[in-house]
């Protein structure tokens, strides 16, 4: 299935509002794909030098690669399209608990993803400018803190997310 049939797909089924509300959907939609296809292109770039081995046959390089893209495509889709929740037609509008835990499974994603990433490298570089609120968590889980005990390293991840959690109550108003 092309990208655009993704975009397309994901669109109409579970964002039909904002589907709706859009001025010109299929150019949306055609930019977002471009953007996921040049994210691919980037990861597969980033991915394919650490994949492939010398003496590597043809049909096990071909392979690689493939299996590469495919994984490419699995984390430009969800950094760029999977992104946006569904918009649930029959529920009524969600809490502001259920938004704000809805936010925090997101971020948990995100410094999921941002701790499998070089630091330094392009994308770290670009997650860290799109998530400032974060960058403290995975750099303090990215530190070495054997010299803490238990305690110490609870009190001080509970200071770093007392912190986030007034950064997102800035953001919001």
């Amino acid at each position: 299935m092309m990208i655009i049939d993704q975009v397309r797909t994901y669109y109409s089924t579970q964002l039909p509002h904002t589907t709706a509300a859009l001025e010109d959907p299929e150019s949306h939609f055609q930019q977002l794909a471009e953007q996921i296809s040049q994210r691919v292109e980037q990861i597969v770039t980033r991915l394919a030098a650490e994949a492939t081995t010398p003496g590597q046959d043809f049909l096990e390089r071909v392979g690689t690669l493939n299996t590469v893209r495919a994984q490419a495509l699995e984390a430009a889709l969800a950094e760029l399209l999977y992104v946006m929740p569904p918009e649930i037609e029959d529920d009524p509008a969600p809490s502001a608990t259920e938004r704000d835990l809805l936010v925090m499974q997101q971020e948990e994603r995100a410094v999921d993803q941002r701790m499998d990433m070089e630091p330094g490298s392009p994308e770290a570089i670009e997650w860290d400018r799109r998530y400032p609120h974060l960058v403290e968590e995975v750099n303090w889980m990215l530190a070495d803190h054997e010299e803490l005990t238990e305690a110490q390293k609870r009190e001080q991840l509970a200071q770093i997310l007392e912190r986030q959690d007034a950064a997102r109550a800035h953001r919001q108003q």
